[in-house]
């Protein structure tokens, strides 16, 4: 692409995505080396932004810079940060110029990109000035793995985790993956899933109540299908009709995972039920489709049972940390791969259910109400309760491990 499209295309922040900062950004700096944290866009930002709180909980009062690749990372950075983090910018392009003018002009103590990014020009360039480089949250998706096939990609795809100078991984098995095509077992680290903290932290019980008045969750059972892709409203519609001829006194909040599906989404649910956006501020539909973004983790807690997507479709399965976290019980198809370890032992716990279709769906929902009847879903909220216990407390170690270079 040339450099007046790229400009057209990205036109706030184009001069730091060529590694010029602003005079603002180095005057405030005036020669005290940042902490550079890199969130590509709104998960990554999400794996981060415990790390940096458990940094500033720890006493760290240095500079902080956060770079984003997207505008909607940006929002998010803002929105969970604010206060935490003292500058944000658009992370370079992974130009060797570029890079190096952005290191230069930056001057960070260490860098950390989050869960599976790779930039072979900034990791040589960090390697180089010798800057410590970390990759927080990581985690080797089976998509990724997949692009490792070969003696060949695997011994390129060792060298470039062997640029970072420590990597913190998700799960047992992330460690098992990079040892095996030859990351040196010194360099890894499992301390757990970040977001694990981040959940807690996010964790807005007043919102959650006011989504519950308006959804009438006192005289409904509200269920939940959050992060749904293409072909998987039709599976979740069908078995919100084998809940609904059980259970008439139930709702449907659809939310798909890009809310400009919204339209489709609704086209889908008004096939059967009556339905609305959330955005009319209208509740007195079966179905309400979600076409806002950044409230799905709220509206989860209004509700008596999830199903997750990009589970039906084989996207890898969406994040069931996010629904457990308040508590509620989760179902998702067949496709979990990006999650394998939490659904384990979600499943183990009994928390969660893999289906393989919609009457699967529908028969679990059914099974759901009938275990309200009993004890109102405080066999799961213990269940919960527990897991983040023992789970928490990730970004900590994260940053332990980080401020020893410091």
């Amino acid at each position: 692409m040339s450099w007046p499209r790229l400009k057209n295309k990205y036109s706030e922040g184009y001069d730091e995505r060529r590694g010029i900062q602003s005079q603002e950004l180095i005057e405030k700096l005036k020669g005290r080396r940042p902490f550079w944290a890199h969130g590509v866009s709104v998960g990554e930002v999400q794996a981060l932004m415990p790390v940096i709180s458990a940094a500033r909980v720890s006493g760290y009062s240095g500079p902080i810079v956060i770079s984003t690749t997207t505008e909607t990372g940006k929002d998010m950075a803002i929105r969970l940060g604010e206060g935490l983090f003292d500058h944000h910018i658009y992370y370079p392009w992974d130009k060797k110029e570029f890079v190096r003018r952005a290191i230069l002009s930056l001057e960070p103590w260490a860098f950390a990109t989050a869960e599976t990014e790779l930039w072979p020009n900034m990791l040589w360039e960090l390697k180089d000035t010798l800057i410590p480089a970390f990759l927080v949250n990581g985690r080797i998706s089976d998509r990724t793995w997949k692009r490792l096939e070969g003696p060949v990609r695997k011994k390129i795809g060792a060298s470039f985790f062997d640029l970072f100078t420590e990597i913190f991984l998700r799960e047992k098995r992330d460690l098992k993956r990079l040892r095996s095509i030859g990351v040196p077992m010194g360099k890894l680290n499992v301390f757990g899933d970040t977001k694990t903290d981040a959940l807690l932290l996010r964790k807005d019980v007043a919102a959650r109540d006011r989504w519950a008045a308006k959804l009438g969750s006192d005289r409904y059972k509200i269920f939940i299908a959050g992060s749904t892709h293409p072909g998987e409203e039709e599976e979740v519609i069908r078995a919100f009709e084998i809940l609904k001829q059980r259970y008439p006194k139930t709702k449907l909040i659809l939310a798909p995972r890009h809310p400009e599906r919204a339209e489709d989404a609704l086209a889908v649910a008004r096939q059967k039920f009556k339905a609305g956006l959330l955005s009319s501020d209208q509740f007195d539909q079966d179905v309400t489709v979600v076409d806002k973004i950044g409230i799905l983790f709220e509206l989860y807690g209004t509700a008596v049972s999830a199903f997750v997507g990009g589970s039906f479709a084989d996207k890898g399965g969406q994040n069931i940390l996010e629904p457990v976290s308040w508590g509620i019980p989760v179902q998702y198809g067949p496709h979990m791969e990006d999650f394998a370890e939490a659904s384990d032992e979600f499943i183990e716990l009994g928390i969660a259910t893999q289906v393989k279709d919609a009457e699967s769906l529908g028969d679990a929902w059914v099974r759901i109400m009938q275990a309200s009847d009993h004890d109102n879903g405080e066999n799961f909220r213990k269940i919960s309760a527990g897991y983040f216990e023992r789970c928490s407390g990730s970004s900590l170690k994260t940053w332990e491990r980080i401020y020893q270079y410091y």
